[in-house]
């Protein structure tokens, strides 16, 4: 103890003097990285009650110092609100826990995790945080508790390796922030996983989101890349607005393995849902999105965009949307659409497979409490351009199993349509401009 205390001294920066008295009560070791420069803040597991003090103390010395990292060793450290600083990094050793108070008078800005107004912030290594569905009798819902992680106006930030269980609600909420990366999280049970609004330049990559509610949500988000992910829900995959958004490579599939918590049930609801909420005073008109190399399966609904009385989809239109090589197996709907009186929805599929749940009864009533246009595969409405290039519907049906009616340009080419009914394969209806190239129906081609 003694010589680690002078090797400490020895440093002779302004963070020497609190680190040592935080060293002599015993709540954690402070150091210069030899690599870095950089102080490194080492706590150790301390089993007489909450920690939120002593974590909060390492965090503070290390901002103080100029930034550098807060290190959880192997163990259990039972905490309320953090406030995450600028230039701080938490990393958390192997088989590190950091697990939230189940008292909801322990937290502050309805956050465990909580930063505002950062800059250079990250989350790493092989950890978990447990939020211990922390119970709040006044909150959303008459339960829900603080968010995991809750950011605001923060920038440059990064999370990687460490996994979220049991958020007491979104596991991590981001708005106004910019240049996230989210790599190799995982997420289990809770509420939302990733939620984003007003944010921009987000990359999430090789994570596993297995969440109750939407696995991705938010609006007015801009330049987001998604890829590799695994996505299990009892909600939506992704509920979202954004301009400028892909996804690529990504596996969905349902049932939710976790419950969704208001309306008992796992069926995963869709795939992506659009999200531009009137109440969130929501101003970008969202467009530009890549959905590629995606495999849905036993979704109920692919695509939803209802911009007439969908829920939380009004607030600004959707206008470019491609789909391509794309299978989804084991749905009720795949695409269905109400877009603008304006027509300024485009929409392009290609490569592609979707094939419904056999066996199933579905009449496609309702989605989310908004009517939809009918029970079959595909219902388009209020359209600019829809192109469909060598795709697949498969439905056993006696009435059409795609719908288009109001809109500028169809143009398809290459369709697939196994039906079991040689008959009203599909509907087209005020459309002002068709094109059809070779559509078969049960293998045959149609004249």
């Amino acid at each position: 103890m003694n010589g680690l205390r002078n090797k400490i001294w020895k440093n002779k920066n302004h963070i020497v003097f609190p680190i040592a008295l935080l060293l002599l009560a015993g709540c954690f070791v402070g150091m210069k990285d030899p690599n870095t420069g950089k102080t490194r803040v080492i706590l150790s597991p301390d089993k007489t009650g909450l920690m939120t003090k002593k974590i909060q103390s390492a965090i503070d010395s290390c901002a103080n110092a100029g930034g550098g990292s807060v290190v959880f060793s192997t163990g259990t450290y039972i905490s309320g609100s953090i406030q995450l600083k600028s230039h701080v990094s938490l990393q958390f050793e192997k088989d590190a826990m950091l697990q939230g108070s189940d008292n909801y008078k322990d937290y502050e800005n309805d956050a465990f995790i909580y930063g505002k107004e950062l800059s250079d912030i990250a989350i790493i290594g092989e950890g978990i945080i447990d939020g211990v569905n922390c119970y709040n009798p006044t909150g959303e819902e008459g339960f829900r508790g603080p968010h995991c992680i809750r950011l605001i106006k923060c920038k440059n930030i990064s999370f990687k390796d460490f996994t979220i269980k049991n958020s007491a609600n979104w596991a991590i909420n981001c708005r106004y922030c910019s240049n996230g990366v989210v790599d190799k999280v995982s997420i289990r049970c809770g509420h939302d996983g990733l939620h984003t609004r007003f944010c921009n330049n987000f990359k999430v990559d090789n994570c596993d989101f297995r969440t109750g509610d939407d696995a991705f949500a938010g609006n007015d988000n801009r330049d987001f890349l998604i890829t590799n992910c695994k996505i299990n829900t009892s909600c939506n995959g992704f509920r979202m607005g954004c301009y400028n958004f892909t996804v690529k490579n990504c596996q969905l599939w349902g049932p939710g393995e976790s419950v969704h918590k208001i309306q008992k049930r796992n069926n995963m609801l869709a795939a992506f849902v659009y999200f531009s909420p009137k109440d969130e005073n929501s101003k970008l008109v969202s467009g530009n999105w890549l959905i590629e190399n995606v495999t849905v399966e036993n979704v109920d609904h692919f695509f939803v965009y209802n911009f007439k009385d969908g829920l939380w989809q009004t607030g600004q239109p959707l206008t470019n949307v491609k789909f391509e090589n794309v299978t989804a197996n084991n749905i009720l709907g795949a695409f269905n659409i109400i877009g603008d009186q304006d027509l300024k929805f485009k929409m392009k599929v290609e490569n592609s497979s979707f094939s419904f749940r056999e066996g199933a009864v579905y009449k496609g009533d309702l989605f989310e409490d908004a009517k939809l246009l009918s029970p079959a595969l595909f219902n388009a409405m209020n359209f600019n351009k829809i192109e469909l290039k060598n795709v697949t519907f498969s439905k056993k049906s006696e009435s059409p199993i795609l719908n288009f009616n109001s809109g500028n340009f169809l143009d398809i080419e290459r369709m697939n349509l196994i039906t079991g009914n040689d008959l009203r394969p599909y509907s087209i209806e005020n459309v002002k401009t068709i094109k059809k190239n070779h559509i078969s129906v049960n293998e045959q081609l149609c004249k």
